[in-house]
């Protein structure tokens, strides 16, 4: 949302299961000055990412799994959530790359790629990366954080576009603190902060998400295809930490964007459409 229609990330950034799949003040550039650019606001005031369990009249996300053909077992899903998520365990450090997507504004919904601790299974999330915007009819890209409930979705002033680089970790460093690092490895910026916030480490997430704006989640942008490489949870590789695959899916269960298989290196795709 340019000018002030926030990413109202109600379950936005926040969660993928009925307890909540579900980012931090911006901090000092590391990889020297960054070029000045003009910068809209495009988070909607208010805008905030809740639990999935304060939304369940939206959906019960990762409430089940999808039996699969031969007696396998389909990923899970959820209505806001395409990805990579673990829990049933403490996690404290979640890290992945990923290049932003060549979005076709399709719809005036908002579309979303990050990585994070807690929302699957708590009330809490702290989350970091990237989205894109629109709702103005062609794709705004920014950079943003959150830990809900202590902050709200906060944007980075970073520019950020189509074919960028990206690496992210969040981790939980003790005595109630986060620290967030996203860099942007094309533009040469990178943001480097340490946040107080009420997690309980509960899930880690690596993720591509259907912005919730207002009361309802956004009609998913048609960003082809996010390639998330080299991703992490407690610094071990996501498939042997436990990590599970979700697609994510209309509201009558069609899905809309799906998660390849892990490679056993913390590689893997979600692709735009059934």
């Amino acid at each position: 949302m340019r000018s002030s229609r926030l990413l109202g990330f109600l379950v936005a950034a926040a969660l993928a299961v009925v307890a909540g799949i579900g980012s931090a003040q911006a901090a000092t550039p590391s990889a020297g000055p960054v070029a000045p650019h003009a910068h809209t606001h495009h988070i909607p005031r208010g805008a905030v990412s809740v639990p999935a369990k304060d939304l369940q009249h939206f959906s019960h996300l990762l409430h089940s799994k999808r039996p699969g053909s031969g007696g396998k077992t389909a990923n899970q899903t959820s209505t806001n959530w395409a990805g990579y998520a673990a829990n049933g365990g403490t996690f404290t450090t979640v890290t992945s790359s990923w290049t932003e997507p060549d979005v076709s504004c399709n719809s005036d919904g908002i579309v979303a790629f990050w990585i994070g601790l807690d929302g699957w299974g708590s009330d809490s999330v702290e989350q970091d990366g990237t989205g894109v915007d629109c709702s103005s009819g062609y794709p705004q890209q920014f950079a943003w954080w959150e830990t809900y409930p202590a902050n709200s979705i906060q944007e980075y002033g970073d520019p950020v576009s189509a074919g960028d680089s990206l690496t992210s970790t969040v981790t939980d460093v003790g005595g109630g603190q986060y620290q967030m690092v996203l860099t942007d490895n094309s533009q040469g910026w990178t943001e480097n902060q340490t946040v107080g916030a009420s997690g309980s480490d509960a899930s880690a997430e690596v993720i591509a998400e259907a912005v919730t704006s207002g009361s309802s989640v956004t009609q998913l942008p048609d960003f082809s295809s996010v390639g998330f490489t080299g991703s992490t949870f407690d610094n071990t590789e996501i498939g042997s930490a436990g990590g599970q695959a979700i697609d994510m899916t209309d509201s009558s269960g069609n899905v809309i964007a799906s998660t390849g298989a892990d490679d056993g290196s913390g590689d893997f795709t979600v692709t735009y459409g059934g």
